[in-house]
């Protein structure tokens, strides 16, 4: 009888990035980088209207406002 000293190695149930992605999804939902920007500029709009009306004036909303700049109605 012949002894062997081998073993069979179990497969991997799961890869490192497995494990990443599960250590990830803990953390619970992380707003991207679009939704910062975009949280970004509706303050950004918010705070213009606020400052425009504060002035006695309107915020410019079409191009065709945006290109009379300096001009006067």
């Amino acid at each position: 009888m012949q002894t062997s000293m081998t073993r069979m190695v179990p497969r991997p149930s799961a890869g490192i990035i497995d494990d990443i992605e599960r250590e990830d999804n803990k953390k619970g939902f992380e707003p991207d980088e679009l939704t910062a920007f975009h949280k970004l500029v509706r303050h950004l709009v918010v705070d213009g209207d606020r400052r425009a009306v504060d002035a006695g004036r309107q915020a410019r909303r079409t191009l065709a406002e945006m290109t009379v700049v300096g001009q006067r109605r």
